[in-house]
């Protein structure tokens, strides 16, 4: 009996940590970053690229975005406890790899049909176009939200350790 106690009680802790992790300003960054490839379909800030047969890539990149970005969130709590020394510079580094994955994913779409051409001339139609896209530029797409996700949350886990520490001390 006293070790289920023991086990719920540590779980309603790591929900409460969770918690308050997820407060932080950084922490509500993380997880708006999180589930803005859901509102693509809404106001398509980022637009998906369709193909001329009118598929949408999104119904294959935004769940997939969603749930990676996801993963960094719950990876980097789960892991809160081996937090690096240099979590602000590791945030810039990825802000930065984000910022490349965006402009990369942007020029792709830009230079798309030179690109196609230089790539596959024999066949150069667009029924290839919807598999070149999933495999060449919505990894991109997805990196950009992981790598955004990934810095706000190592902040998220700063401001949180912060945190700790001083409701610990008082």
């Amino acid at each position: 009996m006293e070790r289920k106690d023991e086990s719920e009680e540590r779980r309603g802790k790591e929900i409460r940590d969770f918690i308050q992790f997820i407060s932080t300003i950084w922490g509500s960054l993380a997880t708006l970053t999180a589930i803005f490839p859901l509102s693509g379909k809404l106001f398509e800030v980022i637009p998906l690229p369709v193909d001329a047969y009118e598929r949408s890539t999104a119904p294959i990149a935004i769940p997939l975005t969603t749930l990676v970005s996801l993963f960094v969130i719950f990876y980097s709590f789960v892991q809160r406890d081996n937090v690096i020394i240099n979590q602000t510079r590791r945030a810039k580094i990825f802000f930065a790899l984000g910022f490349v994955s965006l402009a990369i994913f942007f020029m792709l779409d830009q230079f798309w049909y030179p690109l196609r051409v230089w790539l596959c001339p024999e066949r150069c139609d667009s029924t290839t176009d919807y598999r070149m896209w999933l495999v060449m530029l919505i990894p991109f797409y997805i990196a950009f939200f992981a790598c955004v996700t990934c810095a706000f949350t190592m902040l998220a886990l700063v401001e949180f350790k912060r945190r700790s520490t001083a409701a610990e001390g008082a």
